[in-house]
């Protein structure tokens, strides 16, 4: 199938987070909005179609999923992934971060240690501050543009913890974790008796010569529970919904419970039909979608050659880890650089914790027309540092 990735779906009065929040979030409406993590990509026609032809059904009752729809998800899981996974170990989700934090409430007491890995997907830090758990950090380690986990410092830390909260692949800095080092990830949480709870929803946007490993499938005898979504893969967040992967029968049973007791286990109409259709039908999205990803990729890294801002080249997400501190900026002076020098409305690096200072993210899922555009801004923005 021929998908469009020359037009910009989004903008400004449809009230899309990424337009419409524009000048509350950088001050000003006049930026290239490059921050959150959707696309400006028409969703797949299967997609519309079965979302329009159940819409036309004017009936919008409690939903309840059906065979088919355990088919759709297990059938994707084991084509694209080599993960199977029996139907009863698959459960509706209201979405990716309420499971982060329903899993929290459920697995670890109040005053319990969560490991995360900066700099990560901020709303990690705030699933466990605010449900009074300890913070404990355990900082990836970058050498020459590459991340890599620091598994010496994690052996220190796992004996403080009740669980650890995996991201992968791993928002912002791009990295498809191997299964040498999921490995090793889950030899040392077995050891320590660390729940593991992976956030997957990127598991789909890997770049050619990458391959996404579910944590599943390394897990050994790590007590773990895996949440993900078909919102990034098919540009669907707006409509909420996602599932976990819950093998275990006794801790699938507890965060059913949990599921229950907080009225969280009903599932959408529209998410449940989205899910449906973009898992039988769509087989050749990914692909497609991260050519274009890659293409999108290579204009920024061309853009940005000779300049102070290096590219970190990533393997995974539609998400670009830019290394700016050789701009010599602090990170406020960084973040006005972008919007009022340059145009471009950009996640600030620090915001994904203190080893993301002097870094921005940048959303590639957009057109070539507005990847051009914005690099054109970035350049003439930096001739005049």
């Amino acid at each position: 199938m021929k998908y469009d990735f020359e037009t910009c779906h989004q903008c400004t009065g449809l009230g899309c987070e990424k337009y419409d929040r524009a000048k509350e979030i950088f001050g000003t409406d006049q930026v290239i909005p490059l921050w959150v993590a959707d696309m400006d990509f028409a969703a797949p026609s299967y997609v519309t179609h079965a979302l329009v032809e159940r819409a036309e059904l004017p009936v919008y009752g409690y939903a309840q999923r059906m065979p088919a729809w355990a088919e759709a998800v297990g059938g994707w899981l084991d084509r694209r992934h080599g993960w199977v996974v029996e139907e009863a170990a698959l459960l509706p989700t209201v979405g990716v971060v309420p499971s982060l934090a329903l899993a929290i409430q459920t697995f670890t007491d109040p005053g319990d240690g969560v490991i995360i890995q900066p700099p990560v997907y901020f709303p990690f830090f705030s699933v466990v501050r605010n449900n009074n758990r300890q913070l404990l950090l355990n900082p990836l380690r970058q050498t020459d543009g590459y991340y890599r986990m620091d598994f010496e410092q994690l052996e220190q830390l796992a004996p403080k913890a009740s669980m650890l909260l995996l991201c992968n692949p791993h928002n912002p800095v791009g990295r498809a974790w191997t299964p040498e080092e999921l490995a090793t990830l889950a030899d040392i949480c077995t050891r320590h008796r660390v729940m593991v709870v992976s956030d997957e929803i990127h598991m789909d946007l890997t770049y050619a010569g990458y391959r996404h490993t579910p944590f599943a499938l390394v897990a050994g005898d790590t007590r773990f529970m895996s949440v993900t979504s078909a919102g990034k893969t098919f540009n669907t967040a707006g409509i909420g919904g996602g599932y976990a992967v819950i093998p275990d029968p006794v801790i699938r049973r507890a965060y059913h419970h949990s599921q229950q007791a907080m009225h969280l286990n009903g599932e959408s109409i529209f998410a449940l039909t989205v899910v449906e259709a973009a898992y039988r039908h769509g087989d050749d999205w990914p692909a497609a979608l991260m050519r274009q990803i890659a293409a999108n990729r290579d204009r920024v890294m061309s853009a940005c050659e000779g300049s102070p801002i290096r590219v970190m080249p990533p393997e995974a997400t539609y998400l670009l880890w830019l290394d700016c501190r050789e701009m010599g900026l602090d990170d406020q002076s960084l973040q006005d650089f972008f919007i009022h020098r340059a145009g471009l409305g950009l996640s600030a690096g620090v915001n994904f914790g203190e080893p993301g200072s002097g870094y921005m993210r940048l959303n590639l899922a957009t057109t070539p027309g507005v990847i051009d555009r914005a690099m054109m801004q970035l350049q003439a923005a930096l001739w005049q540092l």
